[in-house]
């Protein structure tokens, strides 16, 4: 008999927190097939449908006071960090259930890369970023520490939002983007990935428009026909990332 195999809790699990300044999601329409193609070729790990759509994003974040938990965050240190992220459906507990499967993590503070890199069990890359707020919009820039681009887009404010086919209304983005409080990125152990489960209570969501011009995956992933759909803004609160251990990179187990 076949089973799924199980998470190996970590004995030495840690949290990493930070005060949430701004969360910026970038939201991207994928052909489901294509996207299962670029995913770990597990059973556990599936894509997402909304609509009938895949779904990647790219996610932002800038934190202020990011410190191991329970250290109080006035010994934090500013820092912005990015992803590209892949909404899955986790089907290795006892039902399946939302969650998101991350390419690899990235910040902009070489401490951060190091210190990471051990509680996350995961690589995280170095990366060059900016966020130049002018009266009309936010230019938001993501480089490789050899210059290459990773993503940038214009953000503004707009009282016209671009139609989304992925979310008929921010009430349907957010149960969207807070249903998947878990994630699966590569781990530092061969042959696992790491679960990293995520904490956030933002203080408050809204769509913004945005005109992107470059998203690195784009020609990474030709076949799964990147569209851009839509961006949203977060900010606020207390933003809780929590390592429990790793899952091993198998189809399945004996039982």
């Amino acid at each position: 008999m076949m089973a799924t195999p199980r998470i190996k809790k970590s004995p030495f699990s840690s949290s990493v927190y930070g005060q949430l300044v701004d969360r910026y999601l970038f939201n991207f329409r994928a052909d489901p097939e294509a996207l299962e193609r670029h995913l770990p070729q597990v059973v556990w790990l599936k894509p997402r449908t909304i609509n009938g759509h895949g779904v990647v994003s790219f996610c932002l974040l800038r934190l202020e006071g990011v410190t191991l938990w329970p250290l109080p965050t006035l010994l934090g240190i500013d820092t912005t960090s990015c992803a590209y992220r892949c909404a899955v459906i986790d089907s290795s507990g006892e039902k399946p259930e939302p969650s998101v499967y991350v390419l690899g993590r990235n910040t902009d503070l070489s401490i951060i890369s190091r210190l990471g890199s051990i509680a996350f069990s995961g690589p995280m890359q170095m990366i060059q970023t900016s966020i130049e707020q002018t009266p009309s919009r936010v230019d938001i820039h993501a480089r490789y520490s050899d210059g290459r681009e990773l993503f940038s887009a214009k953000v503004c404010q707009s009282e016209v939002k671009k139609d989304s086919q992925l979310f008929g209304s921010l009430g349907e983005f957010v149960d969207f983007i807070k249903g998947g409080a878990s994630s699966y990125t590569p781990s530092n152990s061969d042959g696992c990935y790491s679960r990293v489960d995520l904490t956030e209570d933002s203080n408050y969501y809204e769509q913004v428009e945005a005109k992107i011009e470059c998203c690195s995956l784009k020609e990474e992933w030709k076949d799964a026909g990147l569209a851009f759909d839509s961006a949203f803004h977060a900010g606020g609160g207390r933003y809780k990332l929590k390592y429990l251990g790793t899952m091993p990179n198998v189809d399945s187990v004996q039982a």
